[in-house]
């Protein structure tokens, strides 16, 4: 091979090298680009007024899915939703899906956030667990609505609020744990109180770990 098409071939492996590094970046950019913003908005923009009202959705209305700093009145789901103020997640919520069956919540949570399967609902004793994506591939983000990206925001006494058959529950987060896949424990009934426990894949954009949001009812 003459030197000059050796120097021809380096330079081609070059531009190669450069144009799937750009690529690569392009990957990231595309796949966190919706967290970026969230955390953005989260940190950087006026937050809502203090004392939004919660209310059932009306028949002439849908919930609220843009929350600003004006918003006065906050429509939640009427069959189960889930709304949770520091985050400004408010979501639908699908009714007993198993969560051990990977194409029943994949498809689920195209929808929405995901009610596990033989746990409480929240007009029932004990611990409701529900679900969702913390991020998804570039790829499948137009797939999945994704609600749960700032779940690591919350703290004790943070309030949450889920609708169920009309009705609205309250309550106030307890703590935030980074568990293991394996711990499987949040599934059942863990404490003595009626629990709400939500869950997401942790850190952001990977399944390491599991980010979990103990919450007991605020019955006050």
């Amino acid at each position: 091979m003459s030197e000059e098409k050796s120097k021809s071939k380096v330079g081609y492996s070059k531009y190669l090298g450069i144009l799937l590094l750009f690529v690569g970046f392009g990957v990231l950019f595309f796949t966190y680009q919706p967290v970026i913003w969230s955390y953005f908005d989260y940190y950087i923009a006026p937050k809502p007024i203090e004392k939004i009202k919660v209310e059932i959705v009306k028949e002439e209305d849908e919930i609220t899915t843009e929350i600003k700093k004006d918003t006065e009145v906050v429509f939640v789901d009427k069959d189960f939703g889930l709304y949770i103020p520091k985050i400004k997640a408010n979501a639908k919520v699908i009714k007993n899906v198993d969560p051990y069956n990977f194409d029943e919540y994949r498809k689920a949570l195209i929808y929405g956030v995901v009610h596990a399967k033989g746990t409480a609902l929240p007009n029932e004793v004990g611990n409701a667990f529900l679900f969702a994506h913390s991020t998804v591939n570039f790829y499948e983000r137009r797939e999945y609505n994704v609600y749960f990206y700032l779940l690591g925001e919350l703290e004790k006494d943070d309030p949450i609020y889920v609708s169920y058959a009309e009705e609205i529950y309250k309550y106030k987060v307890l703590e935030l744990k980074i568990a293991n896949p394996s711990e499987v424990q949040y599934l059942g009934q863990y404490m003595k109180e009626d629990t709400l426990t939500l869950m997401t894949c942790w850190p952001v954009g990977s399944n390491v770990k599991r980010a979990i949001v103990i919450a007991v009812r605020d019955l006050e």
